[in-house]
């Protein structure tokens, strides 16, 4: 299963992550690591399905990352650009999605650390088994408590059904931002909604309805005394 990320140290930008698995040479030979006789285990591939969503984070964009063959949610992981450069055209449908690649918030980016990759020799980039950090993400159950407020509600191509759909964008209470269908966030935090939608009423003045219905009741009653 594909790593999460810390948001503190921040994702490697190192390691580039294929959208297409590549055959493996059925011919290869494990290398013997001593006189144990052990072999060494090959690290696992892992390869971009979907793009879900994506997250500003300072000078980067986080984007969630849906792995084939890993259906949880939990298996999902935030991977910078990048750690993409090899299923740019996964990146390429999304982008196109949501009507063009999103730029960062700002602020200075982190350094990643140092990497295979940024060797002068070029070599067949293959994904590797990361570190396991921690990384944030939304609470289980309830959001009331967590989410700070609903920043807007947007509408654009769910690039799971490549349909239209309305989107959430959340700021929590401790500043991060997320993008949710808006229908989960409906069921996980109905009240912050509620005072979205509140928040964007336009209230008109009825005093003038008003004052034509007084004038018209005041008519009727003259027309009564005049009649007697």
């Amino acid at each position: 299963m594909p790593p999460a990320l810390s948001d503190e140290e921040g994702p490697s930008s190192g390691d580039e992550i294929p959208y297409r698995s590549k055959d493996k040479d059925a011919s290869e030979e494990p290398e013997d690591e001593g006189d144990d006789g052990e072999e060494e285990a090959e690290e696992e591939e892992f390869v971009v399905e979907h793009i879900l969503s994506h997250n500003p984070q300072g000078a980067e964009v986080l984007y969630e990352v849906k792995w084939q063959g890993y259906e949880a949610k939990k298996d999902r992981t935030w991977e910078p650009e990048s750690n993409l450069a090899g299923a740019k055209e996964v990146l390429r449908e999304y982008w196109e999605s949501i009507g063009g690649k999103p730029e960062p918030t700002g602020g200075k980016k982190r350094k990643g650390k140092k990497s295979a990759a940024d060797s002068k020799t070029a070599t067949p980039v293959e994904t590797k088994r990361a570190k396991k950090e921690k990384e944030w993400s939304p609470p289980p159950g309830s959001w009331e408590n967590d989410v700070d407020y609903v920043d807007t509600v947007e509408e654009s191509i769910d690039p799971k059904t490549a349909k239209k759909a309305r989107f959430a964008y959340l700021v929590w209470n401790n500043s991060k931002k997320t993008q949710h269908p808006l229908k989960h966030v409906y069921h996980k935090c109905p009240q912050k909604m509620l005072l979205y939608y509140e928040s964007h009423l336009v209230f008109t003045n009825n005093q003038g309805h008003e004052d034509r219905i007084n004038g018209a009741d005041k008519e009727v009653i003259m027309r009564g005394i005049s009649d007697d």
